[in-house]
C-alpha cells in the first residue's frame, strides 16, 4: 500500500529497520502479551528489552518484502501491517513460522528452554491468523501486526497520523481491518476509530486477555 503521510520500509534499509524496531519494542515492553511473555524470575529488565526489541526486528525481517513496514517520515511513529492480497503464497500464517524462527535464534539456550514453552502455553490468548476464520476465502482485508510511537512524542498526535492513513485506504477500497490487544486502554482506544470486540479470547494458567477487534469500512 501506498499510503500518503507514510514511509514504506525496503528491506535493504537495515539501519532504518533496526532503528524503528527498537523504539517500538521499547513501546511493547509495555505491552501486555510481551509484560507476561517475558514475566521470568532472572531475566533483567534490559535483557527483557532486547528480547522486545529483536521479536518486532523479527517480524520486520519477513514482512518489509511485502511492504509491510510503515513510518511517519519524522519516525515519531511505526507500524507493521499487512495487506493480505499482497503477502506470498501461505500469507501471514507462514511469516509467522519464520518471525519465529528468527526471534528464536536470537534467544540463549537458557531463555530458549523458558520461554519456547511459555509462548506456547499462551498461544490460546495470541492468534494472530483469527482473522482467518472470520474472513471469506477471496477477501482481502487489512491487518495491523504491531504499531508504537516514539515514547517521547505522546500526546503530539503521532498515533492518529500513523494510524488513519490505514482506515481511509480500507474504506477507500472497502475492506475490514483487524487487529488485537491486551488492554481495556487500547480497546477504548481503537474503538474511537471505530473498531468492535468481536472475541474475547484466554489461556489457563495466564491473566491475560486478547481482545479481538474489527472494524468495517465506513462509506
Amino acid at each position: 500500500m501506498n499510503l500518503p503521510g507514510l514511509e514504506t520500509l525496503r528491506p535493504e534499509q537495515t539501519d532504518e529497520l533496526d532503528a524503528l524496531a527498537q523504539m517500538v519494542g521499547t513501546c511493547f515492553l509495555e505491552e501486555m502479551w510481551h509484560v507476561t511473555w517475558l514475566d521470568v524470575p532472572g531475566m533483567s529488565d534490559e535483557r527483557k528489552l532486547a528480547v522486545t526489541q529483536a521479536a518486532i526486528r523479527s517480524d520486520y525481517a519477513v514482512t518489509a518484502p511485502y511492504q509491510c513496514v510503515y513510518a511517519l517520515a519524522d519516525r515519531a511513529g511505526a507500524a507493521n501491517v499487512y495487506l493480505r492480497s499482497e503477502l506470498p503464497e501461505g500469507g501471514w500464517e507462514r511469516l509467522e513460522e519464520k518471525s519465529a524462527l528468527l526471534m528464536a535464534a536470537t534467544l540463549t539456550p537458557e531463555e530458549g528452554a523458558v520461554l519456547g514453552p511459555r509462548a506456547e502455553a499462551m498461544d490460546l490468548a495470541s492468534s494472530t491468523s483469527w482473522p482467518l476464520e472470520r474472513a471469506r476465502a477471496d477477501e482481502d482485508f487489512i491487518y495491523f501486526i504491531s504499531a508504537g510511537v516514539d515514547p517521547a512524542r505522546r500526546g503530539t498526535d503521532a498515533f492518529r497520523r500513523l494510524f488513519t492513513p490505514f482506515l481511509d485506504e480500507a474504506d477507500r477500497r472497502g475492506l475490514r481491518c483487524y487487529l488485537d490487544c491486551y488492554t481495556d486502554r487500547l480497546e477504548q482506544i481503537y474503538g474511537h476509530f471505530g473498531f468492535e470486540t468481536v472475541e474475547r479470547r484466554g489461556a489457563p494458567g495466564f491473566n491475560l486477555v486478547e481482545r479481538c477487534m474489527v472494524r468495517a469500512p465506513r462509506p
